[in-house]
């Protein structure tokens, strides 16, 4: 500790506190250094939020697989329910009926795929009647078939790919905005809330701890990609989604534990921005499919693809705060893509489809 007298010459005076000025500094930049710390190549970090996460990933993951199935077998409205609210131990995966969580919790605009849902089931019965403008039933696509509605939307396609957005994409894009809010003292379970946090968001994007982006994964793989991680691949190369937001995920959680939140803030905005990108050249890639001259005449292809851009489309409602896409543009494209898609296809200049198109390419520079 330093002793010194207040001299009365007003020279030695001011010498004297800023003395003390830069030894109080001094000692500030000590306490609030950062310790060095390195990012580790796979996510290797624990805590509930991990199984939070990825839980509902894979409960996502048995409701399509199971609505997915109304082109074959007429569907029951109550294994449907259960599915959606995890009830009556629905789930092949014993370990999601026990696990206190169930997708009609966090799902934004539950009854909008409640409806969904009811209505897929209901036209499960017309699975053998062929489809026609006004008429539900199923359309020839490749080598099987699809089940649509009245206007053409592949309702199982809807809450696949929209519940991707109003479930696990809006939970990812809060908890970003909100991470700064968690405590990041107190160790509960082996990590902090901030952790903890950090830790779902991250389940949220459906891939493995040791995620590979330059790889290939069989649908056999018991730790492949899945939902939004099967499209970091299949439509998120050309902006190198999968490397970039896995790389942001790590980073940010180093950070986390040593409190390098400048660090953590940087990577909060790369995953907020490259996520909600991917969903963007998602959707760009569903509304450009059926324009193309191979495409043209072909239903099934056309209604498939609009019915997964329309999910998409929906996800972008849960942006992150400053992003690109203006209000105005969104509803655009909500609009398009939930409108018939008998009338849209048949429309020899694609017009409504094209100008889906302009708004996603010059929004996102795509």
């Amino acid at each position: 500790m330093f002793n010194f007298t207040i001299i009365k010459n007003k020279n030695f005076v001011v010498l004297g506190l800023a003395a003390l000025a830069g030894f109080s500094s001094c000692k500030e930049d000590d306490e609030n250094q950062i310790p060095a710390y390195t990012v580790p190549a796979s996510y290797a970090f624990s805590s509930p939020g991990i199984n939070a996460g990825a839980s509902q990933v894979q409960m996502a993951v048995e409701l399509n697989s199971y609505l997915g199935s109304g082109t074959s077998t007429v569907l029951d409205q109550t294994k449907a329910n259960n599915l959606f609210n995890n009830t009556n131990a629905p789930f092949t995966n014993a370990a999601l009926n026990t696990s206190g969580f169930k997708l009609s919790a966090k799902t934004a605009d539950v009854p909008v795929f409640q409806d969904f849902i009811n209505k897929h089931v209901a036209y499960s019965s017309s699975k053998d009647i062929p489809a026609t403008n006004g008429t539900a039933g199923f359309i020839p696509r490749g080598t099987g078939k699809i089940l649509v509605g009245p206007q053409g939307l592949e309702y199982n396609q809807a809450v696949a790919k929209g519940m991707m957005g109003s479930l696990l994409f809006k939970e990812a894009m809060s908890i970003m905005k909100n991470i700064g809010n968690e405590n990041n003292t107190t160790v509960t379970e082996g990590a902090t809330a901030m952790q903890t946090k950090w830790d779902e968001a991250f389940g949220y994007l459906g891939i493995p701890v040791d995620y590979d982006s330059a790889k290939v994964y069989a649908s056999t793989e018991v730790n492949r990609p899945l939902l939004w991680g099967g499209y970091l691949r299949e439509r998120g190369r050309p902006i190198k989604a999968g490397g970039v937001l896995f790389e942001a995920f790590r980073k940010g959680r180093a950070a986390i534990g040593v409190k390098d939140y400048k660090v953590r803030d940087e990577q909060v905005k790369t995953i907020q921005d490259t996520w909600e990108k991917l969903a963007a050249i998602s959707a760009l890639s569903y509304v450009t499919i059926p324009q193309a001259s191979s495409s043209v005449g072909n239903l099934g292809t056309q209604f498939h693809a609009l019915s997964e851009g329309y999910g998409f489309v929906l996800a972008l409602k849960y942006r992150a705060p400053g992003s690109k896409l203006t209000d105005a543009n969104l509803q655009k494209l909500i609009d398009i893509l939930s409108s018939n898609y008998y009338t849209l296809v048949n429309d020899p200049n694609f017009t409504k489809l094209k100008e889906a198109q302009t708004i996603l390419k010059t929004t996102y520079n795509l």
